[in-house]
C-alpha cells in the first residue's frame, strides 16, 4: 500500500466547537499569518457528532472542514472516540471503566472507555466508519488520528472475561497458566478459568501505596492483555477507515515512556508514529532527546510531533513559561531526532474548562487580534523558517552506532517486583545510560528486543529484567558475530512470566556475559560506596551492588570499600566471545564511572568518535538523506554558547550563511548545517 505523502505539517489541535461560529474565520486568518498550515480537528466531538444512537449530525464538522479547506489547511482528522457521550454511558453503562479499587465510573473525564465493552467496540467502529465514508476524499485530509492518548487500565467484568479468553489463546491449558504464574504460591491454584480475576485491590494487588501484585506473572499478563485490548480498539477503527480509504496515513498519539502500553507492539499496526512532547521546566535535554529517539525507534522511521505547548503546561505542578526561543529550540530538537511535523496543543486557548490556562498560539490576550503576543510572534517566526526547509530533509533519517534498549515487559516486571529497592525507576535507569552516550556527543538509537541488533556496533540494555531463552540466543549471536552488548544489574533475572531463573543470576545470560551473580545488595538512599576503576582511578557507586563471580569474563573494576564484606568483588566485567564482547555493570556508577565505562564500550565496539561533539549544553545530532547530511546544533540552555563547528563545510539552512570554524549560538539558538554526502 502506498500512502499519501504529507508536507511538513505545522499546526495542531484546534477546537472551534468550543467557540461561536462567528469567531472561526478570524482564528484561521491569525493562524495563517503565523504560517500554520495544518489543523487537528474533532478530537473530542463524539457527543456533537452523535446526539443519540440512531442519529449522526455532521453539520458543524462540515462547516469547519470547509472553512479550513478555504484557508489551505491540511487536516489531521480525529475519530472523536477519546471521550464518551453522556447518552452512551447512560444507555450502556458497561462502556465505562472500573478502576483498580473496583469502582465503576459514570460519565465524565476523557479516555474513559472500557476496551472490552462490546457496546464501545461496536459504536466506536461505527463512528469511525461514518467519518471515513464522509471525509475520505476531502482534498484537505492529510492524516487520520484514531482516538487520543490511549492508556489507563480497566478491571470490569467484561475485561475479566476477555482476559480469560486472552489467556486461553496464549496458553495451552489452565495447567500451563498455573505453572507460568507459580499459582501454588499463597494458595492461588486455579481449577477453572472462571476463577481467574484481574489483579486489583479487591483481588491480588497489595494496596500499600505501591500496587505490588502477589502473582507478578498474572499482573504482567494483565498488562499485556490491556495493551492488546486497546490495540484491538485501534485496529477496529483503522479497519473501518481502510474499508473506504486505502491511502491516507493512520496514527494515534503516543506518549513516549508512559507505562500502560507496549508501543513496540502498537507501532506494528501504525502507518506512522506520532507523540506528545511535554517536558517539564526541569527536564534534562537528554531525557527529551531519549523520548524522541524512542518514538523514532518503535517503528524505525521519522515521526510526527503531534503535540507540544507553545508556552505553559497547566497540568504540571508549576505553569512555567517557556523562555524566549525555548519553544523554537524544542521544535528543532524534535526535528533533529526524526520529527517530520511540528504541531502544538493548542491553536486557541480555551475560555473555560480544565485546559484554560494551557498555552496556545492564539491566547486569551491574542484572541481578539487586538494585541500580538510574544508567543504568537515566536510561532510565526518558526513557521516562516520551517516553510523554507528543503523537502530533502523530510526524506532523511537518523542513524546511530549505539543503541539503548527500552522494554515494556521489563518496565512492568521490575517495578512490580517487591524488592530489591523502592528506588527502582525503570525509565530513570534507561536514561542514565542514554545520557552516558548523549553527553559524549554521539547519536543514539532507542530500540526494542525485536529490533535487529546487527546494524549497531554496541547495544546497551539497562535493567533488562525479563529475558527469554530466544532473546539470550539473539544476544549471543550478535556478540559472536562482532557486536558489543552491555547490560546491568537486575537484568536477565526472570523469564517472560516473571519466574526467576535458577542457578545464579542473570539466568540464560550467564554464558554470554561469562559470569554469575550470587546475590545483590540494595544500598539505602544517599549511600555511596567506592569502586576502583584501574590505573589509580576511582568512582562512587550507589543503588544496587551485585556480588559477581566471573567464569570467563575479565574484571575491569572492583568494589573498593572496607564497609562492604564483598569488597574486591567485580563491579564491571567484560567477556570476549567469538568476534565480539559483552560487558556487565553490577552497580550504579557515578559520572566518573560512566565515563570510564563508555571508554571500555568504545574500545570494545570500535566506535568511530571522530564526529562526536561533546559540547556541554549544545546537542549535536544528524539526519542523513541520499544526497545530504544535516547536522543540527541545538543550544538547549538559556546561555549563549560558542563551540567548534561540527560541520565546517556546511551551509546553515536557517541563516543561509557558512559559519566557519566556530558556531555562535544565542540562548536556545539552533543551526542546521547541510553538507553534501
Amino acid at each position: 500500500m502506498t500512502l499519501k505523502k504529507m508536507p511538513l505539517l505545522f499546526g495542531g489541535d484546534y477546537n472551534p466547537e468550543q467557540w461561536p461560529e462567528a469567531t472561526w474565520e478570524d482564528d484561521l486568518i491569525q493562524l495563517q499569518r503565523a504560517h500554520i498550515n495544518s489543523l487537528t480537528l474533532n478530537v473530542f466531538s463524539w457527543a456533537l457528532l452523535q446526539p443519540d444512537e440512531a442519529t449522526y449530525d455532521f453539520t458543524m464538522l462540515d462547516k469547519i472542514m470547509a472553512l479550513a479547506g478555504r484557508y489551505d489547511m491540511q487536516i489531521v482528522l480525529a475519530t472523536a472516540t477519546g471521550a464518551l457521550p453522556a447518552w452512551l454511558v447512560a444507555k450502556y453503562p458497561d462502556v465505562a471503566r472500573t478502576d483498580i479499587n473496583g469502582r465503576h465510573a459514570r460519565q465524565g473525564m476523557r479516555h474513559n472507555a472500557c476496551p472490552s465493552s462490546p457496546n464501545f467496540q461496536r459504536l466506536a467502529k461505527a463512528l469511525a466508519g461514518q467519518l471515513a465514508a464522509r471525509y475520505h476524499d476531502d482534498p484537505a485530509l492529510a492524516c487520520w488520528h484514531i482516538s487520543n492518548e490511549y492508556g489507563g487500565q480497566c478491571y470490569c467484568d467484561n475485561c475479566a472475561a476477555a482476559f480469560r479468553t486472552w489467556l486461553q489463546a496464549h496458553y495451552t491449558d489452565l495447567a500451563a497458566v498455573n505453572a507460568a504464574w507459580n499459582s501454588n504460591f499463597w494458595g492461588h491454584t486455579f481449577h477453572a478459568w472462571s476463577e481467574i480475576l484481574p489483579p486489583m485491590h479487591l483481588t491480588d494487588m497489595i494496596d500499600a501505596g505501591t500496587d505490588k501484585p502477589v502473582l507478578a506473572g498474572a499482573a504482567l499478563d494483565y498488562r499485556r492483555f490491556q495493551s492488546d485490548a486497546m490495540l484491538a480498539n485501534f485496529k477496529a477503527e483503522k479497519a473501518a477507515i481502510r474499508a473506504v480509504d486505502a491511502t491516507t496515513p493512520i496514527t494515534t498519539n503516543l506518549m513516549s515512556t508512559q507505562k500502560d502500553l507496549d508501543y513496540f507492539q502498537w507501532a506494528k499496526e501504525m502507518d506512522l508514529v506520532s507523540w506528545d512532547n511535554y517536558p517539564s521546566f526541569d527536564t534534562p535535554a537528554s531525557e527529551t532527546a531519549m523520548k524522541h529517539d524512542l518514538m523514532a525507534g518503535v517503528l524505525q522511521k521519522p515521526f510526527m510531533l503531534m503535540e507540544q505547548t507553545p508556552s505553559q503546561q497547566n497540568w504540571q505542578p508549576y505553569c512555567a513559561l517557556k523562555k524566549p526561543g525555548e519553544m523554537r529550540m524544542l521544535s528543532y530538537q524534535a526535528v533533529a531526532h526524526g520529527a517530520n511535523t511540528v504541531q502544538f496543543f493548542q491553536m486557541k486557548q480555551s475560555q473555560n474548562g480544565i485546559e484554560k490556562f494551557h498555552g496556545a498560539v492564539i491566547s486569551h490576550v491574542q484572541a481578539t487580534g487586538q494585541h500580538e503576543t510574544r508567543v504568537y510572534r515566536e510561532v510565526k517566526q518558526l513557521g516562516a523558517e520551517l516553510a523554507q526547509l528543503p523537502e530533502d530533509l523530510l526524506a532523511s533519517a537518523n542513524h546511530a552506532q549505539v543503541a539503548v534498549l527500552f522494554d515494556w515487559p521489563s518496565f512492568w516486571g521490575v517495578e512490580y517486583a517487591t524488592g530489591p529497592s523502592r528506588q527502582m525507576d525503570y525509565v530513570k535507569q534507561v536514561h542514565l545510560y542514554y545520557q552516558m552516550c548523549y553527553d559524549r556527543g554521539i547519536d543514539v538509537a532507542v530500540i526494542g528486543k525485536d529490533t535487529p541488533f546487527d546494524g549497531f556496533a554496541a547495544v546497551i540494555a539497562p535493567v533488562m529484567y525479563t529475558a527469554s531463552e530466544q532473546l539470550s540466543a539473539k544476544i549471543t549471536d550478535y556478540v559472536q558475530n562482532g557486536g558489543t552488548f552491555v547490560t546491568t544489574y537486575m537484568s536477565g533475572i526472570v523469564d517472560d512470566h516473571d519466574n526467576v531463573y535458577l542457578g545464579g543470576y542473570p539466568g540464560s545470560l550467564q554464558e554470554v556475559l561469562g559470569l554469575w551473580n550470587e546475590e545483590f545488595d540494595a544500598l539505602p538512599p544517599d549511600t555511596t560506596i567506592n569502586v576502583a576503576l584501574g590505573a589509580g582511578k576511582t568512582c562512587s557507586a550507589s543503588f544496587l551492588c551485585d556480588v559477581t563471580h566471573p567464569t570467563t569474563a575479565q574484571v575491569l573494576a572492583t568494589y573498593d570499600d572496607p564497609q562492604l564484606f564483598y569488597t574486591g568483588a567485580p563491579a564491571i566485567c567484560q567477556n570476549d566471545l567469538g568476534e565480539g564482547h559483552a560487558l556487565y555493570v553490577g552497580t550504579q556508577l557515578d559520572a566518573a564511572g560512566l565515563e570510564t565505562l563508555f571508554g571500555h564500550i568504545a574500545q570494545a565496539a570500535g566506535l568511530d568518535l571522530t564526529g562526536a561533539r561533546p559540547f556541554a549544553g549544545v546537542e549535536v545530532t544528524h539526519r542523513y538523506s541520499a544526497a545530504h547530511t544535516y547536522t543540527f546544533a541545538v543550544n538547549t540552555t538559556a546561555e549563549a554558547k560558542r563551540v567548534a563547528n561540527p560541520a565546517p563545510a556546511g551551509v546553515d539552512l536557517l541563516t543561509g550563511g557558512t559559519p566557519g570554524k566556530e558556531l555562535a549560538l544565542a540562548p536556545f539558538g539552533v543551526a542546521i548545517l547541510q553538507t553534501a554526502r
